[in-house]
């Protein structure tokens, strides 16, 4: 993760982040991107389909597989959101509804019986999007986290990590913060602000990750709260 002075390097414009220089990279690259998606996005499909009229389409771990393993061995899927101004989450939340329908097509054509009920689902499939953000609001928290620790790990400032830790997750006060570290309650205050500076730029990192570039980022940094709350 980029210090504070070097922010501006770590969120470039949307054809500039990791996603995009990663797809230009070629095949290695393309499986990258691709461990990325499932990383952070299978989750939260997951529960958008267990909230959604497809929760009787089928294990949603296969629909959630067989989705990646069709889209992403295409060379002109990603190709086709780059080309969009969509963010990636909702490029593949579409994508996985249209893979449903797509299933349930294929399975008419080869006599598999499909019930009345989920015709009417794929015609009509029930708007869960918001639970599908929340999960992936979740995904980025963890994952801006877990990268946040490594950096303070890195730069010397684990004392740092475990004060902001206890302090903004666990509820501590400083003054309980501070008696492992030997240090006073506003000196406890001050590193637990350096370690939430390096949560907030990986927060920053993750969100660019999906799409938003300068110009959109603050805006996207308020949705995150907001599905959080």
């Amino acid at each position: 993760m980029a210090k504070t002075g070097h922010r501006k390097e770590a969120f470039p414009a949307t054809q500039m982040t990791w996603i995009n220089e990663r797809l230009d990279a070629g095949d290695q690259g393309r499986r990258e991107v691709a461990t990325h998606l499932m990383d952070v996005y299978a989750e939260p499909l997951r529960i958008y389909l267990l909230g959604s009229s497809f929760r009787n389409a089928g294990e949603p771990e296969e629909l959630i597989n067989g989705f990646f393993a069709n889209r992403l061995s295409r060379d002109d899927y990603l190709e086709g959101w780059r080309a969009s101004d969509k963010r990636l989450r909702r490029w593949l939340i579409n994508g996985l509804i249209f893979y449903i329908k797509e299933e349930f097509r294929r399975r008419k054509k080869t006599g598999t019986a499909i019930s009345d009920e989920m015709e009417a689902d794929l015609q009509d499939p029930a708007d869960q999007y918001r639970a599908f953000d929340q999960a992936w609001a979740a995904s980025i928290v963890r994952r801006a986290m877990s990268e946040a620790a490594e950096v303070c790990k890195k730069e010397g400032l684990e004392a740092h990590w475990d004060i902001f830790v206890r302090h903004h997750v666990q509820q501590q006060a400083y003054a309980i913060c501070c008696k492992e570290h030997g240090v006073d309650a506003a000196r406890a205050a001050v590193m637990a602000r350096t370690a939430s500076s390096r949560f907030r730029e990986a927060v920053r990192s993750q969100v660019a990750l999906d799409g938003a570039d300068e110009t959109t980022i603050d805006e996207e940094l308020a949705g995150l709260r907001s599905l959080l709350q």
